[in-house]
């Protein structure tokens, strides 16, 4: 599963990131940066009156891939019964 990754600049010129597990998998330009332009004009997360959010920089989707080195169900098992 791909996760939405959308950038902002802070009102105090932060880097932040906004990450959506459960995104629609095929969001285009206009869609993104219409609603990441929605989240900066609502100022719904501001702490400490700084909006987090304030300007959208860029949004990209982000596939990540889990390689075990070990630690497999099996081997889990394994380690209980030794217990």
């Amino acid at each position: 599963m791909k996760q939405l990754d959308m950038e902002f600049k802070s009102e105090a010129g932060k880097t932040k990131h906004m990450r959506l597990n459960y995104a629609a998998q095929n969001l285009d330009e206009t869609t993104v940066k219409t609603a990441m332009q929605t989240i900066a004009d609502l100022k719904m997360f501001e702490i400490d009156a700084v909006n987090p959010y304030a300007l959208p920089v860029k949004a990209q989707y982000i596939e990540r891939t889990v390689i075990p080195i070990f630690g497999s169900e099996e081997d889990k098992q394994l380690a209980k019964t030794v217990q």
